[in-house]
């Protein structure tokens, strides 16, 4: 199994991803932890690439989490589902929010080291506008159109819904 997560920051892109993989069995990429350097610094596309890459020769199975659409574009190709989280923008801050509150200074396990959690009205204009321009849904969109298999959830509660009908255990208890 080949999973792509895609979507807007604040849906769950990261948490979905550890259970799925752990579902699976199988290993997961949190694409911003090899998006930045500790300190938030960040890595070119070049090197981003390479990590990417390195993963996708190296592993049969696996979930990718998180955009950057123009990094490693075969990813989308080679997935068997890209997911795409589409839920409405005061669901992503309520989740960003709450994020904060559990990782404040501290770095979140999908997060390179050295990036303590922060919240300023950069990254909240990030979640309410410039993340979900009209340009980025139909690039979302397409990639789950031109997919072997998409799906787009608007809500966790429809997300839920599939999730246990898959069978994956717990979901939402840790979400």
């Amino acid at each position: 199994m080949k999973i792509a997560i895609i979507g807007f920051s604040g849906t769950g892109k990261s948490t979905l991803a550890r259970k799925l993989a752990k579902f699976y069995s199988i290993p997961v990429l949190h694409l911003d932890a090899c998006h930045f350097k500790p300190n938030w610094e960040e890595r070119t596309d070049e090197d981003m690439t390479s990590i990417v890459s390195e993963f996708l020769n190296k592993e049969n199975q696996w979930v990718i989490e998180g955009n950057y659409i123009r990094i490693c574009k075969e990813r989308f190709q080679e997935a068997d589902l890209v997911i795409y989280l589409a839920y409405n923008r005061f669901a992503c801050l309520r989740n960003v929010i709450h994020r904060y509150k559990t990782f404040k200074n501290k770095t979140r396990p999908d997060m390179a080291d050295g990036c303590a959690e922060k919240l300023d009205k950069e990254f909240v204009s990030w979640v309410f506008y410039k993340g979900r321009t009209k340009r980025k849904k139909t690039n979302y969109t397409n990639l789950v159109l031109n997919a072997q298999k998409g799906l787009i959830f608007k809500s966790r509660k429809k997300l839920h819904k599939y999730l246990k009908k898959l069978g994956v255990e717990n979901y939402e208890a840790s979400m």
